[in-house]
């Protein structure tokens, strides 16, 4: 099916291409801190919330004109890495890092999968643009045992309607240490993705689509028994802009197929529309597994501005209604990219229910090479215990004279204990 919609999507493209700009890179997720940061800066100064990520280079771009009226210094830093992105072939970002951890071994958040004994942890990613509307990235992220085409992406199309087919990660939250249903907790999934990286209409829309292919499993429930295969994960995102400043989205992504289970697309059609009845019987006729989440983000026009944000998001449907998400968590966050000149600081915190992340058609779960999609707390608990949890996280940046940047992220999470096993609160702190 992933490779019928792929020849229906270029086909589409191939009509519009003429129209609008080409299509643009992305900048590197949860690879680049130092540079991450200064971006988010430039898009609160442009007035511009972002709600998904990776973030378009292009999109970047155009924010920077805006923000450079209210931060020079920061917008030349900016332009300077982006420059990078600008020829028709190039290194674009290349990163070392190295740790030590003294805890057990334990999925470390937003790691694209990288456990705590993991020594070091290196990357990097080029491209080449051939055309305006034809983009080639090759990108490999590499840490202890592992090594994934973390990047390597063909794309094609224009601002309006870009075709991705390859590793491109895909968060589907405001939030910036969390997204309860898609972040890069795990390994980055091969997929076909349609988006725009300029809003279209004055109600700044944009759109995300996509099809991926998780990990085998030999733990599906198929009519009595078990098959085994890789179940599909598709995602929708929409959000709209009410007015500059704030964005409002809605998401949802769909567990589905694997071995002999349904995996067409009008059953997926179907499951979209009709999630309450056709994924929420509690048997294995279900179609899948759903997560659907509404989000927002508000830039607040102060002297020096800051955004506030927030997701809600449900694991299933409740009172059977379409309407209505059950399971539910709640997650907000607040980040004030300058205090007192050379400083920046996130908060945030989030709350979940129970049953996140585990499924009674999927025996595996809502994973991917072993690591939920979602939340990294899903991943601090006993394999399959589908407990309710509550996380904090608080993120001081400081930037030196010297252009050098130290960041220290403190987080805790409390997971609930309804009988064995009986958890205790966990603590990190990263420098």
């Amino acid at each position: 099916m992933v490779l019928r919609l792929t020849a229906v999507l270029i086909s589409v493209l191939a009509s519009c291409v003429a129209h609008g700009r080409g299509a643009s890179p992305y900048l590197p997720l949860n690879q680049s801190p130092e540079f991450e940061r200064l971006v988010e800066r430039v898009m609160i100064l442009a007035d511009k919330p972002i709600i998904t990520r990776p973030i378009a280079a292009a999109a970047v771009l155009d924010a920077l004109p805006a923000a450079c009226e209210l931060d020079a210094a920061l917008c030349a830093q900016v332009r300077r890495y982006l420059s990078g992105y600008m020829q028709t072939a190039g290194i674009s970002h290349a990163s070392l890092a190295v740790a030590s951890a003294s805890s057990e071994r334990t999925a470390l958040p937003n790691r694209h999968g990288m456990v705590s004994d993991s020594g070091f942890e290196a990357s990097i990613m080029g491209y080449w643009q051939p055309g305006d509307y034809v983009l080639i990235s090759g990108g490999v992220l590499a840490y202890e045992d592992e090594a994934v085409p973390t990047g390597t992406v063909v794309s094609i199309g224009t601002e309006y309607a870009q075709l991705d087919i390859g590793y491109r990660d895909h968060w589907m939250s405001p939030m910036t240490d969390s997204a309860m249903l898609q972040s890069t907790q795990m390994q980055t999934m091969p997929s076909v993705t349609l988006s725009n990286y300029t809003p279209l209409t004055r109600w700044g829309l944009r759109y995300e689509f996509f099809i991926a292919e998780m990990s085998h499993s030999d733990r599906i429930r198929f009519e009595g028994g078990f098959t085994s295969g890789n179940p599909r994960l598709a995602g929708f995102h929409v959000s709209f802009q009410p007015f500059a400043g704030w964005s409002i989205g809605l998401n949802r992504i769909i567990q589905y197929g694997g071995g002999e289970r349904p995996d067409s697309f009008g059953d997926l059609w179907d499951a979209f529309f009709d999630p309450s009845g056709k994924d929420n019987t509690g048997t294995t006729a279900d179609f899948g597994n759903q997560v659907a989440s509404i989000t927002s983000r508000l830039i607040i026009p102060a002297a020096t501005p800051f955004s506030v944000y927030f997701e809600y998001a449900g694991e299933d449907t409740s009172k059977s209604s379409n309407f209505h998400l059950g399971n539910a968590a709640l997650s907000g966050g607040v980040y004030f990219p300058t205090l007192w000149e050379r400083f920046d600081l996130t908060v945030e915190i989030s709350e979940w229910q129970n049953a996140w992340y585990v499924h009674g058609i999927y025996g595996d779960g809502l994973r991917h090479e072993g690591n939920v999609v979602g939340h990294w707390g899903g991943d601090w608990r006993v394999l399959n215990d589908g407990v309710g949890g509550n996380s904090f996280m608080t993120r001081l940046g400081w930037q030196l004279n010297s252009g050098a940047m130290v960041e220290a992220t403190y987080r805790t999470l409390e997971n609930e204990s309804y009988t064995a096993p009986v958890y205790e609160r966990a603590h990190a702190l990263q420098v």
